[in-house]
């Protein structure tokens, strides 16, 4: 919970505008999302006890949140999985901008959210990393679609589009390795999470871009970050199966992607999914236990800049 002497605010950010709730108005107002509307709102709030909630909304809230911060006001994310079920909680009729302000802001003012902190070198690892991820799926999806035409003008014309693709695929993956190890702040926990079985470069590279609270926060908070932490669900003498939800997709997709590779390592996760399932563990459920326990486990090598020791995994 947040101190209640604070101002809270809620934004419902889209590309062109911004949708504002402010504790003590009884109406949202609207702002350009571009500089002359940031610094109206800056010159409004600073000095003042605010603390502006936003939801992250497909990187137009990125100008905002830097111009914010940089001005030293206090912002802080909102889960909109979170966020909508509070909506939903609150009977809010319907969804539309003024009621997503009021919502977030309501959010952050009862839970307090997550500190936005920035970090110009992992921001510019995690967009590097989402561009040669939109490379990769373009060139897949392009062969596939070359793949069911025949020989001739169209299915060419893919075909080099796809090469093209991967041309930029290999250049964003030489660029992104090339990038991290010019970071020194970054480069030893890379390295560091190197030595556990089925992580590799870009999964490292991923998890440091990704996942910042790596090695600070506790092993069920950074489950809980990645949506791997199972949520028992238990009412009197029924007691239903525990469920993981929400969190981050692109760490998780990384973990699943390490998880597999180290089933198959000689000194990896093997043991613990076959002992899972020899339990009577669904599969899928005893692989999203080994990317938990991955997970915890990098989480902790971090923390003590100890490497993959498999005896304590």
């Amino acid at each position: 919970m947040m101190p209640q002497d604070k101002v809270f605010v809620g934004i419902d950010i889209s590309s062109a505008d911004l949708e504002i709730s402010e504790d003590g108005q009884t109406k949202t107002w609207s702002e350009p999302n571009q500089a002359k509307g940031w610094a109206r709102l800056i010159k409004r709030w600073r000095g003042r006890p605010v603390v502006v909630g936003v939801e992250p909304s497909g990187g137009y809230e990125q100008g905002l949140v830097r111009a914010l911060v940089k001005a030293g006001i206090e912002v802080r994310w909102a889960d909109p999985a979170r966020v909508r079920h509070l909506a939903k909680a609150l009977g809010a009729p319907a969804k539309t901008d003024p009621i997503d302000a009021v919502m977030v802001r309501l959010f952050v003012s009862h839970t307090g959210g997550r500190p936005v902190v920035l970090d110009a070198d992992r921001e510019a690892l995690a967009a590097q990393l989402s561009a040669r991820q939109t490379a990769l799926e373009t060139a897949q999806r392009l062969r596939q679609q070359a793949k069911a035409l025949p020989d001739g003008p169209a299915r060419q014309a893919l075909d080099r589009i796809a090469a093209m693709a991967e041309a930029e695929l290999k250049a964003l993956t030489k660029g992104l390795l090339a990038a991290i190890k010019a970071k020194a702040a970054l480069t030893g926990d890379w390295a560091l999470m190197q030595t556990a079985p089925g992580v590799g470069p870009l999964v490292a590279l991923d998890l440091i871009a990704t996942m910042p609270e790596l090695g600070h926060v506790s092993g069920r908070a950074i489950a809980k970050l990645a949506g791997l932490a199972p949520f028992i669900r238990k009412s009197g003498k029924w007691t239903g199966q525990a469920k993981c939800s929400g969190g981050r997709p692109r760490p998780r997709r990384a973990l699943y992607l390490a998880a597999m590779a180290s089933l198959r390592a000689k000194k990896g996760m093997g043991p613990v999914f076959q002992a899972l399932v020899a339990r009577g563990k669904l599969r899928k459920v005893a692989l999203v236990a080994c990317m938990r326990k991955l997970l915890v486990t990098l989480n902790a090598m971090i923390a003590n800049q100890t490497p993959w020791n498999p005896a304590t995994a």
